[in-house]
């Protein structure tokens, strides 16, 4: 049993997984969304009963504003939810001033900062060591002259790293370290960098848990996003990219294939997932906000480990919302993959891109019909639910406001 949910983040990410034997489920959580949406998030985990709210692993994929700021929030809450994990990777300022580096120079972001610290805290509370746990060194890096680093997570559960590779770790130390010197931190001041972190209304926890699940201050946000806009527009203005990133730098629909040069997306983590571990009868690629070309040459690698000619998937989680510049004819052709998610309302950045989407429609090499899977019905993703648009092209989409998908 695997059961994969997007779950409603607005423009972000947030992935819900849960695996099992049927005598016993298993969870792992992939970013947590931008911080206006973390209601949704706490909510999901307070439907677990006490003593059960527990996750192998946690995935924060990268410091962008949509997928880590609902885990600043969360690892403040975890205590008061009875929410544990067992596992967190991350890469934050100890991991990037490990990479070697000419410079060498201690680095970090705000952000990153806050929750490095946080899990530092984690760490500190429950007396468990989790940050990048069963990650080699401690880091979560390709190094093309190796194998792509595997886990085996309890339950049976493969995770391969694609993504990031030390290039990429390197050039986010540069940005990194430009956000802190504007901000006139010093990477590694917990007492700075707590003081921010206490005086920011929007990633602040939620408070105790007495049973209710709507919080305190965000008893109303919870409730707006019970039943968002069905055409995906927000009603609570949303932060940028937490590396400065704005509209204006966001890559649009008519860019070329694969042109991301966000450095904040080039850290970010992707996985391939495999359940079982041997013989998967269910293998998803999870790519984060990668960038097209270090999964095309992580997918080759693997193909060289393995053998094929194109990597089977059952479902492929678009990198970056289904954004074109992350997305490439090239990778694509070494994709066998007959499900494509795509996690966003189209808020902030307008994704996806119609290219990005019909190049999976028109190219893709799988059997029987292409099918999209949205978790939002949108301005940006209704184009899709056109059923003569479906038919003629052989495809099938679904829009609900959260997808879960069942293996």
């Amino acid at each position: 049993m695997l059961n994969l949910d997007m779950l409603p983040a607005a423009h972000g990410d947030c992935l819900w997984i849960e695996y099992g034997d049927g005598k016993q489920t298993r969870r792992i959580l992939i970013d947590g969304g931008p911080a206006h949406t973390y209601a949704t998030l706490r909510a999901r985990i307070l439907h677990l009963p006490p003593g059960t709210r527990e996750f192998e692993l946690l995935v924060i994929t990268h410091i962008d504003g949509d997928h880590i700021e609902g885990i600043v929030r969360l690892l403040q809450d975890a205590e008061a939810l009875q929410c544990m994990f067992k596992r967190i990777w991350f890469n934050g300022y100890p991991q990037l001033n490990r990479v070697p580096d000419p410079a060498g120079a201690p680095l970090g972001a705000q952000q990153g900062e806050m929750l490095g610290q946080l899990i530092l805290q984690y760490e500190k509370r429950t007396g468990t060591p989790v940050w990048n746990k069963d990650l080699p060194d401690g880091l979560a890096m390709l190094d093309r002259a190796s194998a792509l680093p595997e886990v085996k997570l309890p339950g049976d559960c493969l995770l391969t790293l694609l993504s990031p590779d030390a290039n990429r770790l390197l050039e986010l130390k540069t940005a990194w370290d430009k956000v802190l010197r504007k901000a006139k931190w010093k990477s590694g001041d917990a007492a700075t960098v707590m003081r921010a972190l206490h005086a920011s209304r929007t990633l602040k926890p939620l408070g105790d848990v007495l049973g209710d699940e709507g919080g305190d201050d965000d008893a109303d946000l919870a409730g707006r996003f019970e039943l968002p806009d069905p055409l995906g527009r927000d009603e609570l203005a949303a932060p940028g990219d937490t590396l400065g990133g704005d509209e204006d730098a966001e890559p649009g629909g008519n860019a070329a294939f694969g042109s991301d040069t966000s450095e904040a997306n080039g850290s970010s983590i992707a996985l391939l997932l495999e359940f079982p571990a041997k013989d998967p009868a269910v293998r998803l690629l999870l790519a984060g906000d990668a960038w097209a070309g270090v999964l095309e040459a992580s997918v080759d690698q693997l193909l060289a480990a393995r053998g094929g000619s194109k990597l089977k998937l059952d479902a492929f989680k678009l990198p970056h919302h289904g954004s074109v510049a992350n997305i490439s004819p090239t990778l694509v052709d070494k994709l066998r993959c007959p499900r494509y998610l795509v996690s966003t309302s189209g808020a902030i950045f307008r994704h996806p891109h119609a290219r990005a989407i019909d190049l999976l429609v028109d190219h893709s090499s799988a059997p029987g019909k292409t099918q999209l899977h949205f978790n939002y019905l949108s301005e940006t993703t209704q184009a899709w639910a056109d059923a003569s648009d479906q038919a003629a092209r052989k495809y099938v989409a679904e829009h609900p406001k959260g997808i879960s998908l069942n293996w």
